[in-house]
Protein backbone atom coordinates (compact mmCIF):
# COMPACT_ATOMS: atom_id res chain seq x y z
CA UNK A 1 0.00 0.00 0.00
CA UNK A 2 2.85 2.16 0.47
CA UNK A 3 3.93 2.08 -3.02
CA UNK A 4 1.02 3.97 -4.47
CA UNK A 5 -0.79 6.52 -3.00
CA UNK A 6 -4.13 8.32 -4.26
CA UNK A 7 -2.71 11.84 -2.60
CA UNK A 8 0.22 13.08 -2.30
CA UNK A 9 0.92 14.45 1.32
CA UNK A 10 3.15 17.99 1.61
CA UNK A 11 6.24 17.90 2.97
CA UNK A 12 7.25 19.81 6.03
CA UNK A 13 9.08 22.92 5.58
CA UNK A 14 12.06 23.10 7.75
CA UNK A 15 12.75 25.84 10.86
CA UNK A 16 15.14 28.49 9.57
CA UNK A 17 15.23 30.95 12.27
CA UNK A 18 18.34 32.64 12.63
CA UNK A 19 18.91 34.90 16.63
CA UNK A 20 19.24 38.26 16.52
CA UNK A 21 21.32 39.98 19.19
CA UNK A 22 19.63 43.14 20.83
CA UNK A 23 22.38 45.53 22.51
CA UNK A 24 21.01 47.92 24.42
CA UNK A 25 23.97 50.11 24.71
CA UNK A 26 24.01 50.44 21.38
CA UNK A 27 20.87 51.39 20.64
CA UNK A 28 20.84 54.07 23.01
CA UNK A 29 24.19 55.28 21.39
CA UNK A 30 21.97 55.33 17.94
CA UNK A 31 18.88 57.01 19.36
CA UNK A 32 21.66 60.13 21.32
CA UNK A 33 22.96 60.55 17.89
CA UNK A 34 20.11 60.77 16.30
CA UNK A 35 18.79 63.35 18.63
CA UNK A 36 21.83 64.97 18.02
CA UNK A 37 21.67 65.19 14.42
CA UNK A 38 17.89 66.31 14.95
CA UNK A 39 18.86 69.26 17.00
CA UNK A 40 21.57 70.50 14.86
CA UNK A 41 18.74 71.15 12.15
CA UNK A 42 17.21 74.85 11.53
CA UNK A 43 13.92 73.62 10.87
CA UNK A 44 11.07 73.67 13.99
CA UNK A 45 11.53 69.60 15.16
CA UNK A 46 15.36 70.63 15.50
CA UNK A 47 14.49 73.70 18.21
CA UNK A 48 12.07 71.31 19.96
CA UNK A 49 14.68 68.81 20.38
CA UNK A 50 17.16 71.45 21.48
CA UNK A 51 14.45 72.72 24.05
CA UNK A 52 13.44 69.43 25.29
CA UNK A 53 17.17 68.50 25.80
CA UNK A 54 18.16 71.42 27.46
CA UNK A 55 14.86 71.07 29.90
CA UNK A 56 16.31 66.98 30.86
CA UNK A 57 19.85 67.72 30.82
CA UNK A 58 19.37 71.21 33.34
CA UNK A 59 17.02 68.31 35.97
CA UNK A 60 19.88 66.03 35.74
CA UNK A 61 22.80 68.40 36.20
CA UNK A 62 21.20 70.27 39.39
CA UNK A 63 21.31 68.06 41.45
CA UNK A 64 20.52 70.34 44.74
CA UNK A 65 17.41 71.40 42.94
CA UNK A 66 16.31 67.72 42.34
CA UNK A 67 16.87 66.86 46.21
CA UNK A 68 15.43 70.21 47.21
CA UNK A 69 12.05 69.23 45.32
CA UNK A 70 11.89 65.86 46.99
CA UNK A 71 12.68 67.46 50.41
CA UNK A 72 9.63 69.78 49.76
CA UNK A 73 7.16 66.58 48.16
CA UNK A 74 8.56 64.64 51.46
CA UNK A 75 7.39 67.67 53.33
CA UNK A 76 4.21 68.01 52.08
CA UNK A 77 3.18 64.23 52.47
CA UNK A 78 4.04 64.29 56.09
CA UNK A 79 2.18 67.57 56.33
CA UNK A 80 -1.37 65.80 54.65
CA UNK A 81 -0.54 62.56 56.72
CA UNK A 82 -0.29 64.63 60.14
CA UNK A 83 -3.75 66.74 58.96
CA UNK A 84 -5.68 63.08 58.31
CA UNK A 85 -4.49 62.05 61.67
CA UNK A 86 -5.15 64.81 63.72
CA UNK A 87 -8.69 64.67 61.56
CA UNK A 88 -8.93 61.10 62.73
CA UNK A 89 -8.10 61.89 66.09
CA UNK A 90 -10.35 64.56 66.35
CA UNK A 91 -13.43 62.46 64.91
CA UNK A 92 -13.17 59.51 67.23
CA UNK A 93 -13.00 61.21 70.14
CA UNK A 94 -15.62 64.21 69.96
CA UNK A 95 -18.30 61.46 67.92
CA UNK A 96 -17.46 57.94 68.71
CA UNK A 97 -18.87 58.15 72.42
CA UNK A 98 -22.47 59.48 70.62
CA UNK A 99 -21.97 56.28 67.75
CA UNK A 100 -21.99 53.78 70.84
CA UNK A 101 -24.76 55.56 72.79
CA UNK A 102 -26.87 54.98 69.73
CA UNK A 103 -26.37 51.72 69.17
CA UNK A 104 -26.52 50.58 72.71
CA UNK A 105 -30.13 52.17 72.44
CA UNK A 106 -31.32 50.43 69.81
Amino acid sequence: MSLFRFSKLPKTKPFNFTPRFYDPVKDELEERAKEREMRKQEDIEGTKMRIRAGFRSKYKADAAFAQKSKRQQNMRLLMIVGILLFGAYFVLTEFLPIWIQMIEKK
